[in-house]
């Protein structure tokens, strides 16, 4: 697995992990998404995803030195780009679709949830459509 591979696994993961604490006690109920208990969560769950994720792409450089500090080829710049075009479509359309809760009268603090959460799942879209693209060119050259 490359470099560029184990990196989007990473951010799945830790994306996953760390948007998934913050979210999950909002949307369960432990936590008012308004309040300055969600304001620590947050920052919280930011710090962690920043801490998680140079620690494991430090890791991921480590045991693949070679493809780590290799330049990008066509290949890879293509991928990126690809991906980056789909999380930006992604993005787009979610953040239009804020109009419905803006006119159904939720408040700023849940705007500025949903707008967040329509962040999370671009990255996660980047990410995931890096995985599948690495992973078919993986299939395609008969490697896995």
């Amino acid at each position: 697995m490359s470099f560029r591979e184990k990196s989007a696994w990473i951010t799945v993961v830790t994306v996953l992990l760390c948007f998934g604490a913050y979210f999950g006690p909002i949307a369960v109920g432990w936590v008012d998404g308004r309040g300055h208990r969600a304001l620590y969560l947050l920052a919280h769950s930011v710090m962690a995803l920043v801490v998680l994720q140079v620690g494991l792409n430090i890791w991921a450089a480590r045991t693949t030195p070679r493809h780590s500090r290799a330049p990008r080829d066509e290949r890879e710049t293509a991928i990126l780009a690809r991906s980056h075009t789909v999380g930006y479509y992604v993005l787009l359309v979610s953040v239009l679709s804020l109009f419905a809760p803006a006119h159904f009268g939720h408040p700023t603090p849940d705007l500025l949830n949903f707008v967040l959460l329509d962040v999370v799942v671009a990255v996660l879209t980047v990410a995931v459509a890096q995985i599948v693209m690495f992973r078919q060119i993986v299939m395609f050259q008969g490697g896995g």
